[in-house]
């Protein structure tokens, strides 16, 4: 009886080993997947501020532009 009670308690914990390192190996796979996430919206981030900045460098030409012409219509006029 004293050996079958020994392999019963080593199965407990072996179960509970492998438990752990399934849980372990879940938070790995999630974690990974919120990297791999959190990179794209960085990237998608990074991507909406280089159009914004070329939008406000295209409206501030245009708009200097736009001064530039008003004055030189006044000056004529």
């Amino acid at each position: 009886m004293g050996s079958s009670d020994g392999r019963v308690i080593l199965f407990i914990l072996l179960g509970l080993a492998v438990f752990a390192l399934g849980r372990r190996f879940q938070t790995m796979i999630i974690m990974r997947q919120v990297w791999k996430q959190s990179a794209k919206q960085v990237t998608a981030r990074k991507v909406v501020a280089h159009n914004a900045a070329k939008a406000m460098i295209g409206i501030t030409l245009i708009s200097i532009f736009v001064i530039w012409l008003v004055f030189n219509l006044n000056q004529v006029m």
